[in-house]
């Protein structure tokens, strides 16, 4: 059982607006562990406190990919809307067998909504082959449709752009409880990077992307902002040598976060796996800090010492 091998570390601010869960270890998505650490999270709940959303990472549950969905159909692009279709109906059947009726009625005393990265791959070990990358929002106030919204990534890395099952940008805007809401996956966030909208020699696939969700972006306007990186380890980069010894460069979602948050004014929170692998990491209290800019009830999840 999760509470067996994991310890929840329960951080909570004056006035909470969302509440993050923050995977400190490696997480294989497994939903049987992700139910089990949803219903852990729920008896570590402060009573009587509510907020508008529960976040998750992205990954927090990998569901199976179809076997009816090869790569040549993945890679025909007249089926791509079906292909699409397909894997969302098969994330929702999931996510459902993790937040059953019972969670969900646990839940509404503590959050109106609850977002779930879900993923797929043919291969987990090979971005190049078919996958995909899901968000999906669970309105906790509906008891008829109680799966709101889904959107995805759309902006792959190098290493996906062959196999990632893109999202159309236009899929990440929605309003929740009023409140005009910019929902991203991992990658997604990149965009708002100027180290990567600036770049010159950048391809003009990857570049659409780009332009296409800054530009959405500016029109929708957004208030708020929900990222589900599958990794938030870094904040401040490497410390740089030479003339500037002592500086550190830009973490892995820094600057787009205060680029976004410059050009779009909005509240925004990531959240990830407190995770590199086993290599050199911030302190966590720092990567906290630098991935919202609201209050918040963060759960840290750590692997139980033997």
């Amino acid at each position: 059982m999760v509470s067996e091998l994991w310890k929840i570390e329960v951080k909570q601010e004056t006035d909470p607006f969302l509440s993050r869960v923050i995977i400190a270890g490696d997480w294989n998505g497994s939903p049987k562990e992700a139910k089990a650490l949803l219903e852990s999270i729920y008896r570590k709940w402060p009573k009587g406190q509510k907020v508008k959303f529960l976040v998750t990472c992205g990954g927090f549950i990998e569901f199976d990919w179809p076997e009816s969905i090869c790569q040549s159909v993945v890679e025909d692009n007249r089926k791509r809307d079906e292909v699409v279709k397909t894997l969302v109906e098969d994330a929702k059947r999931c996510a459902e067998t993790v937040l059953n009726n019972d969670l969900i009625k646990k839940f509404r005393e503590c959050t109106e909504y609850i977002t779930l990265g879900m993923d797929s791959h043919t291969e987990s070990e090979n971005l190049r082959k078919p996958h995909i990358e899901l968000v999906l929002v669970f309105d906790l106030k509906n008891d008829l449709t109680p799966c709101l919204f889904w959107t995805g990534k759309s902006y792959p890395t190098l290493e996906q752009q062959d196999g990632l099952v893109q999202i159309n940008p236009s899929t990440h805007f929605s309003i929740f409880s009023g409140e005009k809401t910019m929902v991203l996956g991992c990658h997604d966030l990149k965009v708002f990077d100027p180290r990567v909208y600036k770049r010159k020699n950048i391809k003009n696939s990857r570049k659409a992307i780009i332009e296409e969700l800054r530009n959405l972006a500016i029109n929708e306007r957004p208030t708020l902002v929900l990222h589900h990186p599958h990794k938030t380890d870094c904040v401040e980069g490497k410390e740089i040598a030479g003339d500037k010894e002592g500086r550190f460069s830009p973490g892995t979602w820094d600057r787009a976060l205060k680029d976004l948050s410059k050009n779009i004014p909005s509240r925004y929170a990531s959240a990830g796996r407190y995770w590199n692998n086993g290599k050199e990491r911030s302190h966590i209290d720092k990567v906290l800090e630098k991935t919202k800019s609201c209050d918040s009830i963060d759960f840290i999840i750590q692997k139980s010492k033997p």
